[in-house]
């Protein structure tokens, strides 16, 4: 039997490359474990009938939780744990679930949502927080350009302050390093 050392070296070439390739792939879906943050969030939206908006509106609660933290001296890195991520044990893990966020009855931007954190130490519930700011529309005619812009300053609003009450329970129950209390 005559077999060409090419062919060989062919074949084993194409068998590394696909091992190389098949081994690339399997990690790709395994999401490693966060070890550079100080502090991970996750937020839990209520479903809403677009399904990108719940993740809008995560992103939204996180970077006010981000600003406002750093607002009051928190230096420590948070990181947000989207869906299919992986918190590190070591790493104190804040849970927002969001009640509701919306312009009630009253014509108030309101924002509800409860909290916990846990620790390597255990979990702290740190209870329901609620904060409400004044929508003062602006804009002429009912549903003008300017009335969305009102809208949204009023919610963003009403999270920010929800966001100082959220600091100031964490802050009271020492569980996090690096937060304290603003005085």
């Amino acid at each position: 039997m005559n077999v060409n050392p090419a062919s060989i070296r062919f074949t084993v070439a194409l068998a590394a490359f696909a091992l190389v390739a098949f081994s690339s792939l399997q990690a790709a879906g395994e999401k490693p474990a966060l070890k550079t943050a100080d502090l991970q969030v996750t937020i839990d939206v209520p479903p809403t009938w677009r399904p990108f908006l719940d993740d809008d509106i995560a992103d939204a609660l996180s970077n006010r939780l981000i600003s406002t933290f750093q607002n009051r001296g928190y230096t420590g890195r948070v990181e947000q744990l989207r869906s299919g991520d992986t918190a590190a044990p070591d790493v104190p893990q804040l849970t927002i679930r969001l009640i509701e966020w919306r312009i009630g009855r009253s014509g108030n931007a309101d924002c509800t949502l409860s909290a916990d954190v846990r620790t390597a130490a255990g979990s702290k519930d740190l209870g329901i927080i609620t904060s409400s700011a004044i929508f003062w529309p602006h804009s002429s005619g009912h549903w003008g350009l300017n009335r969305s812009y009102d809208t949204a300053n009023a919610l963003e609003d009403a999270a920010e302050s929800a966001m100082r009450d959220l600091y100031a329970r964490l802050a009271k129950a020492g569980v996090v390093p690096g937060l304290t209390a603003k005085k």
